[in-house]
């Protein structure tokens, strides 16, 4: 059977590339099992509905499989009904983190999908595909299944392979990585890599656990520099980006990597791609992390300088704690940047002013305030529809990148967009950040477009 993978356009007006490496492991899968596949990046090419119903037609796969994330149900509906006018007897199966947070609502947001699969998809889309060779419609037997029976929708629970090695490597050849090199426009080849699977912590805000389990599940060393030396190798890549949220979360691990790197005198730059755990910090790893060639410019989800909001996002962190830890980088030579979050649940004007405070009278070299967003799936999303803040049916298509899509009860999302604006001008527009951003090569650039996306794009609901 032909298979082709494919990552809708998240936002017409994206233009940054970065290889779906989801889908790379999914195509591995597809072959590990004796069929073809095609990995489609929307980012990248085919963009536009004509030339995309172009590909259906020529190319005639069997099975069309979508990675969906919530953002893309907007372009991912005329997608599937595309499928489906051109070639209505090709099957369409939906996966992705929207799908195992919210697989209830798939058929009736997305009608035209055949079936959908829940949390990691390599063995179910291995088992559907002989399904569908051999003639017969899968069923409650189908880990992670979504499906219709007659007019209900049926969930079967899923199941997490707990030797994630079993996958084997993503399929690098199928990603076609070459475009994807120059992510930061700074002369370096750079490619994202995943470590591990799964998140064992527990914040509220978060769909990690939802899309990969509470089970942390760890690549073996030897694994993971099968991967990198391929990368390296074939691909020339001198950078990479360390994805997943495991990574950061345990020092004896990356104080194993920093030691694998030095014993095989393994030449390239990492970056922590989704931060650090705060309590992770001390003077040990950051030597290590020194000695090792990391980005000396580490992500950090500090989130809020409320100690209230801290504790309802169940952060397992304290304002302490965060002041500590991110002034003991700065020493070192560090650079820490900072996540926040403005506008969580029952959050107040003045919890908002601390969290832009904290950031202010902290050594941060740069600083990212994101409102909050219902992502489904998550506990905080729960307690809004338990507490009739949001309808049981929240629709959830609502959710873009860098939208203000909510906000707390008394407040308006124009106004939090405000206060989301006025914390990026207060931050970026002292004189230490600006020199930063004129000499530093890339940053300038960077920070204008976000600043463009806050201040010119009506993006609050």
């Amino acid at each position: 059977m032909k298979v082709m993978l494919v990552t809708p356009l998240h936002d017409p007006k994206d233009t940054r590339l970065w290889p779906p490496v989801g889908l790379g492991y999914l195509a591995s899968a597809v072959r590990a099992a004796g069929h073809e596949a095609v990995i489609v990046d929307q980012t990248r090419e085919y963009r536009d509905p004509a030339s995309f119903e172009s590909l259906l037609i020529s190319s005639k796969p069997d099975v069309v499989g979508l990675s969906l994330y919530t953002m893309d149900l907007p372009s991912a509906a005329p997608l599937t009904a595309a499928v489906k006018r051109l070639l209505p007897g090709t099957r369409i199966v939906a996966g992705g983190p929207h799908v195992s947070a919210s697989p209830a609502s798939l058929f009736r947001v997305l009608p035209e999908v055949d079936y959908g699969v829940q949390a990691e998809g390599e063995a179910p889309l291995r088992m559907l595909l002989e399904a569908f060779s051999q003639g017969r419609e899968p069923g409650k037997d189908l880990p992670g299944l979504v499906y219709r029976d007659g007019h209900e929708t049926k969930i079967n629970p899923p199941r997490i392979e707990h030797n994630v090695e079993t996958y084997g490597l993503p399929a690098w050849d199928l990603i076609r990585p070459e475009p994807y090199l120059d992510l930061f426009n700074t002369g370096d080849k750079v490619l994202p890599v995943f470590f591990s699977r799964g998140c064992p912590f527990p914040c509220t805000f978060c769909a990690a656990r939802v899309t990969s389990g509470s089970v942390l599940r760890r690549r073996s060393l030897d694994h993971i520099f099968q991967e990198l030396h391929l990368l390296q190798d074939k691909y020339g890549v001198n950078r990479f980006v360390i994805e997943d949220e495991g990574f950061g979360t345990n020092k004896q691990f990356i104080m194993a990597f920093c030691e694998r790197l030095k014993k095989e005198n393994f030449k390239a730059r990492f970056d922590f791609g989704v931060g650090l755990r705060l309590d992770q910090v001390d003077e040990e790893l950051l030597a290590a992390l020194k000695g090792a060639n990391f980005h000396r410019a580490i992500a950090l989800g500090i989130e809020s300088g409320s100690e209230r909001i801290l504790k309802l996002m169940k952060k397992r962190t304290n304002i302490a704690l965060v002041r500590e830890k991110v002034e003991l980088m700065d020493r070192m030579g560090f650079e820490p940047s900072g996540y926040f979050i403005l506008g969580f649940p029952t959050e107040t004007r003045e919890e908002m002013e601390q969290t832009v405070k904290l950031a202010l009278e902290l050594p941060l070299r740069e600083a990212s305030f994101t409102a909050f967003q219902p992502l489904p799936g998550t506990e905080a999303t729960q307690m809004l529809i338990d507490s009739g803040e949001l309808p049981p049916g929240f629709d959830a298509s609502s959710i873009m990148a860098g939208a203000v899509t909510y906000a707390p009860k008394g407040m308006s999302t124009r106004e939090l967009q405000s206060i989301r604006r006025r914390a990026v001008l207060r931050f970026y527009m002292r004189p230490r950040i600006l020199w930063r951003m004129l000499t530093l090569p890339g940053a300038l650039s960077y920070v204008v477009k976000r600043f463009f996306r806050i201040f010119f794009v009506n993006n609050a609901k």
